[in-house]
């Protein structure tokens, strides 16, 4: 695997920011250091369908929050080491390190440069960096959790973007990125092939309105991966939708996606599969307000997998969906979020080829007093993969409960349980059931401190 140095990038990034982005004379520089310290127990560490294996993982750690904020321009660095002793599997005690640094810069009030970094270093299968927005349901994670991924094998992931958004009329705006990633696993075992890859994305897309009632919009990205161990891969997808406004957050769209994907086949010229997907649908658009919406689309999927003879060229019918809500009341609040769609499953762990989805979560929060509150949550995932032989098709449900309470001003508590368990109708896939309760305590200061 190549030598990744994504410190040497943050460095840069800071440097460069520092010097022309950000009035360090105006600036305010903040500090706020936290102390973590919990107890989880799992009953099935390695996600294994028989023979699961219990344990206690003890946890210690700090966190640390840097932020320069100044009128037009700003950067927040959070850095979370922690270290995790198990009680029975000592073999498996490591440090966890979680980043993210996030620059920004506010040309104008229509224009915002943003650079984002996020390292995750862990050797649990199910680990996410954190969600910095949690209460904005449109947001989550940087480096999401993967999902074919079991055992306790340690791995790195690092997803670098820089991103500029234009606004130039009142429903009219530009956006362009850049993404750069890569994927290692620290730990490696006989006979499992490593993913080890890198990956540079070139984003662009942009909405614009011929008249009040019709705009168009189009999105899409291309995508460069080069593995250590297997074909290196290109990706083309994009969308472009006729828009048609019924009202100022309301609108129907004619849409056509098209995806291309092609391998070089230099390392094994007898593997992987070039695809191409093609998929006119009709759809609506309801924005419910800042940070909620509602995108659901209804076509029918063509799928063309060359030099595979004997394929049919089409898939079937296909919703494509997104929505994004919360609904705030006095103590409480309900979040709804959810999804459909295709993707290709071979970004992380396993590759399994298309993979159709639908998946949905619902949580409840509840403020019992100013220092006691509590939420719920039910999640339901399913995937499809038609490329597989036999057909796959998996199922995973998950549930869980958080209760927090704030015993000092600098001390909170934070007790959670979580459920989840993957049932697959092919004898061969890693079904498993796992719970796990956990507590946490975190000292840090009632406000960061001032540095200048």
């Amino acid at each position: 695997m190549k030598t990744h140095n994504p410190y040497l990038i943050f460095l840069v990034l800071l440097i460069s920011f520092l010097i022309s982005a950000i009035p360090v004379h105006a600036a305010q520089w903040l500090l706020r250091p936290e102390l973590i310290v919990g107890e989880e127990f799992n009953d099935n560490i390695f996600l294994t369908p028989e023979n699961e294996e219990d344990d206690f993982i003890t946890t210690a750690g700090l966190g640390l929050t840097g932020q320069i904020l100044g009128r037009t321009a700003g950067l927040e660095l959070n850095y979370t080491p922690t270290y995790n002793a198990f009680a029975h599997n000592t073999d498996l005690d490591f440090w966890r390190h979680t980043a993210r640094l996030l620059i920004y810069k506010e040309f104008t009030r229509t224009t915002r440069l943003e650079l984002t970094n996020d390292y995750l270093e862990t050797e649990d299968p199910t680990d996410e960096t954190r969600d910095f927005s949690p209460d904005d349901p449109t947001e989550g994670p940087g480096i999401d959790a993967d999902r074919l991924r079991r055992g306790r094998g340690r791995y790195r992931t690092y997803g670098a973007a820089a991103s500029l958004a234009h606004q130039f009329g009142e429903r009219d705006h530009l956006n362009l990125a850049m993404r750069y990633g890569y994927h290692e696993d620290i730990d490696t075992f006989p006979g499992i092939r490593v993913e080890d890859y890198t990956e540079l994305r070139p984003q662009v897309g942009f909405e614009y309105w011929f008249t009040q009632r019709w705009g168009m919009e189009a999105n899409g990205y291309y995508s460069d991966r080069t593995y250590d161990d297997r074909n290196d891969r290109e990706e083309y997808t994009g969308y472009l939708r006729l828009l048609r406004a019924f009202t100022r957050n309301f609108s129907g769209y004619l849409e056509y996606r098209h995806t291309e994907l092609k391998y070089d086949r230099d390392y094994d010229p007898a593997a992987d599969i070039d695809y191409s997907l093609y998929q006119p649908s009709v759809g609506i658009d309801y924005n419910f307000q800042e940070n909620a919406r509602l995108t659901l689309s209804v076509g029918y999927l063509f799928q063309n997998q060359r030099d595979v003879q004997d394929e049919d060229d089409d898939y079937g019918w296909l919703v494509n969906s997104e929505i994004a809500k919360r609904w705030l009341f006095r103590t409480s609040f309900f979040e709804l979020t959810g999804g459909s769609g295709y993707q290709f499953e071979d970004r992380g762990y396993s590759d399994l080829g298309l993979n159709i989805y639908y998946t949905g979560r619902a949580t409840l929060g509840y403020n019992f007093t100013p220092r006691t509150s509590a939420e719920i949550f039910g999640a339901y995932r399913y995937d499809e993969y038609p490329d597989e032989e036999p057909e796959r098709a998996d199922q995973t449900i998950g549930a869980g409960a958080t209760f927090r309470y704030q015993a000092f001003q600098w001390m909170n508590l934070e007790l959670t349980y979580s459920f989840r368990d993957l049932n697959s109708d092919v004898e061969t896939a890693d079904e498993y059931t796992e719970n796990r309760v956990f507590i946490r305590i975190v000292i840090a200061p009632v406000t960061p401190y001032r540095l200048n």
